[in-house]
């Protein structure tokens, strides 16, 4: 039976009875998950989740002794067991096994400990196999006080260690504008640029486990959830339940991008332009100053031009009609971004040799459908929209 109350204060009634069993921690964060604790009066056996054990061990393991070879987690069963055998087909010393056993169980000590109050219940008598350590659980938990602080506080915005991270495509926009914020304080700017911004955005839209997360930026689960905390906390990003596991999906052969040039001395139409077609699998050569562009397309070409009409030194008019005159650019598609709309506008694009035509401002839909299509009609003529 389910009793709702602190599980530090139940791990101290435990002790104080010199109970042994399993106390099962049940997290109101997360639906479905739970922390099982094997003490035996003031000792813990072991600890660690219920679901989630691949994510989470894949996560620690790698980041505790990122200098062993781990095997795959496909058949993990119990986790105290596979711990036992893969340490027997290793030349490791017990002592070393015995050490990573507690740091496991301290991790997952902590996740429980840093709950308030959650429903437990007590299984009598139960203990993991084989016994590792037996270490006191008081002692473990006076080296890690801050960390269950970290814990306490960002569970006020619903997060734990299992908690999916997702950001719908809605939210893009707000996400971007955080991250330009993030350039003027040196200490979220050396967190945020571990990854480009293309691919926070790609990783934040695999609805990863925070524990899976962390494993792919290197960092803890416990820094990786304070930064995004305020994130949730404002709605740009969404904590999702854990349920089960995500689907894997086995990476193909790299292909290179499809190249995208964006001629535009914008720097808010380069940055719309990169996050949308970043996303959906382009590369994108940013260029700012026209007078240069011919130079840089004859370098790198690429499979679509998209083009500003208003910019200076030299017009898209007439940008684009040199690029017709070139013999390594005269058939790459031309789209032309402006905010011109007038059919004299169309026309003169079109007679410079331009393929397609899009009035900002835009929105990426539009954008994605205009270049899709001029890839798979490179040779379509006249001016469309």
């Amino acid at each position: 039976m389910k009793t709702v109350a602190s599980p530090y204060k139940a791990l101290q009634e435990l002790a104080s009875r010199d109970l042994t069993g399993c106390l099962t921690v049940h997290d109101p964060c997360v639906a479905g998950m739970a922390w099982s604790l094997y003490v035996g009066g003031q000792r813990l056996y072991y600890a660690s989740s219920i679901a989630g054990q691949k994510e989470r061990l894949s996560s620690l393991l790698c980041r505790l002794r990122p200098d062993l070879e781990w095997p795959s987690l496909a058949a993990l069963d119990a986790e105290p067991a596979w711990l036992r055998e893969w340490w027997q087909g290793k030349a490791l010393p017990l002592g070393e096994l015995r050490q990573l056993v507690t740091r496991l169980s301290q991790e997952a000590l902590i996740q429980a400990v840093a709950i308030p109050k959650a429903p437990i219940d007590f299984q009598r008598n139960v203990q993991p196999n084989p016994i590792l350590i037996t270490p006191p659980w008081q002692d473990l938990l006076a080296t890690v006080r801050q960390q269950v602080y970290g814990w306490q506080l960002v569970r006020g915005q619903g997060l734990s260690p299992l908690s999916r991270l997702y950001l719908d495509m809605a939210q893009v926009g707000a996400f971007c504008d955080f991250w330009e914020q993030t350039q003027d304080t040196p200490e979220y700017r050396q967190f945020w640029e571990r990854q480009t911004l293309a691919a926070w955005i790609q990783l934040f839209g695999q609805k990863l486990c925070v524990y899976e997360f962390s494993a792919v930026v290197r960092v803890s689960p416990l820094e990786l959830a304070t930064r995004v905390r305020g994130l949730v906390g404002t709605g740009t990003l969404v904590s999702l339940p854990f349920q089960s596991p995500a689907p894997v999906v086995e990476a193909a052969p790299a292909q290179p991008k499809p190249v995208v040039a964006c001629i535009d001395d914008s720097k808010a139409v380069q940055r719309q332009v990169q996050m949308t077609l970043e996303l959906e699998g382009y590369d994108i050569l940013g260029i700012t100053e026209p007078a240069r562009a011919l130079t840089t397309l004859v370098r790198r070409r690429p499979e679509v031009i998209l083009m500003d009409i208003n910019m200076p030194d030299i017009d898209g008019y007439e940008l684009c009609r040199m690029l017709r005159q070139s013999r390594q650019l005269k058939d790459v598609p031309i789209l032309m971004l402006t905010g011109r709309d007038g059919l004299i506008d169309r026309l003169r694009a079109q007679l410079v040799g331009a393929n397609s035509y899009l009035t900002k401002p835009f929105a990426p839909e539009q954008l994605t459908q205009a270049v899709q299509k001029l890839i798979h009609s490179p040779s379509a003529n006249g001016i469309s929209s």
